[in-house]
């Protein structure tokens, strides 16, 4: 098998000696400590690279500087940026120019610098998905919609800072495919069909019809997040469609944000990035979910078209035992601080977590531990127990 190629630039002679010596079984290394000759390199090679690690400070070219270049000459190659000082990068360059996938704060072991390369080459080539006698298909929702064979849940969602109730996000459930399916196999199935639109008009109807108990239910915290398919943002006629339920739900007294997955968005979608920006016209809050699960994360933000990220909730789930995991966390939240970003964690399953997180300055808080997805009706049979946070 085919080891993958990396280019990684660095002044310091000692650090690429030991990669080189500890890593050279898993990775082909090409390295160099003159960013300039890296470059002239990587311009006659780009085509065999599979990441790019650099370091913020060296001569001649620091390691913005060097990204850079490295994204326009190589712009689907991803991109490690390593830094002694993390805090004093210029976090909207780095993002919106360098486009770095990953930052790395150094010194960094050679184990901590493995475990984020195997991390990154894995995202940019999934292993293929095992294949299965029997599969779901777009024919098979679509069936269920006739039916009506789905409902709603709503999950809790909670301000990071003092754990009250700010909001709810809406979740749809479909009992007879999930006896032989799961959810996230559903959904995938059809993210990218016509029929998610159809689904999706369903499920906003009904809230229309839903959001005078909405409001009862949440009062002033009545607002209402509402997952979406980046197929369905390409679609001109559909993004209508959106805008007019935001406006209805408004009128009612509730609020409206819509969440697309991290994983279906690329960064050169126009027509994707075009829908985002007509919602970000009419005043309505588009939010990257499950972000830090792709190879797109940081790319992603140099848009300006998206008002906040939601964590990946298996990015959550290791912050508490990984380093990487811990550190992206903490350096991210940073970046949506400085770039006046919401950022929401999801999975919270213990009272560590929200100390971490609320340590780490997120915004939002939602899992298990403050309260799991209910149907409406349970919500409101519940309601004469005070919702809490605390478990």
């Amino acid at each position: 098998m085919t080891r993958p190629v990396i280019l990684m630039v660095d002044d310091d002679e000692k650090l690429l000696a030991a990669v080189r010596r500890t890593l050279s079984g898993s990775f082909d290394f090409v390295t160099h400590t003159d960013p300039e000759a890296a470059f002239a390199w990587l311009v006659h090679n780009r085509a065999q690279i599979d990441l790019i690690i650099a370091d913020l400070v060296m001569p001649t070219l620091d390691g913005i500087g060097f990204l850079k270049k490295a994204a326009r000459t190589a712009p689907t190659v991803p991109r490690i940026l390593l830094s002694g000082n993390v805090s004093n990068i210029s976090l909207r360059e780095a993002i919106n120019q360098a486009m770095v996938t990953r930052v790395l704060a150094k010194p960094v072991s050679v184990a901590v610098l493995k475990d984020a390369i195997e991390r990154v080459i894995q995202i940019k080539c999934p292993a293929p998905k095992p294949a299965t006698a029997t599969g779901i298909s777009p024919e098979m929702i679509s069936a269920a919609i006739d039916r009506a064979d789905f409902r709603t849940v709503l999950q809790p969602r909670f301000r990071a800072s003092d754990l009250a109730l700010c909001g709810s996000e809406l979740l749809c459930r479909m009992p007879s495919l999930e006896k032989e399916f799961g959810i996230d196999e559903i959904f995938e199935a059809c993210w990218d069909h016509p029929v998610i639109d159809r689904l999706t008009s369903q499920l906003m109807a009904l809230m229309i019809d839903q959001a005078p108990r909405y409001r009862a239910l949440m009062e002033d915290a009545a607002s209402v997040a509402v997952n979406i398919s980046a197929y369905s943002l390409r679609n001109p006629k559909f993004l209508e469609l959106l805008i007019r339920f935001y406006e209805k739900m408004r009128m009612r007294g509730v609020g409206v944000t819509f969440e697309v997955p991290e994983r279906q968005i690329q960064p050169d979608d126009h027509d994707l990035l075009a829908g985002a920006c007509r919602l970000r016209e009419r005043g309505i809050a588009l939010l990257i979910d499950d972000f830090g699960s792709g190879n797109n994360s940081l790319e992603l933000l140099r848009h300006e078209v998206f008002a906040g990220i939601k964590l990946d909730r298996d990015l959550i789930g290791g912050i508490m035992t990984d380093f990487l995991d811990d550190a992206f966390v903490e350096w991210i939240a940073r970046v949506c601080s400085k770039l006046g970003l919401s950022i929401s964690g999801k999975g919270i399953e213990n009272r560590q977590l929200v100390e971490k997180l609320q340590i780490y300055g997120i915004t939002e808080l939602q899992g298990f531990y403050l309260g799991g997805p209910v149907s409406l009706e349970e919500w409101e049979a519940a309601v004469a127990v005070p919702l809490s946070a605390s478990g």
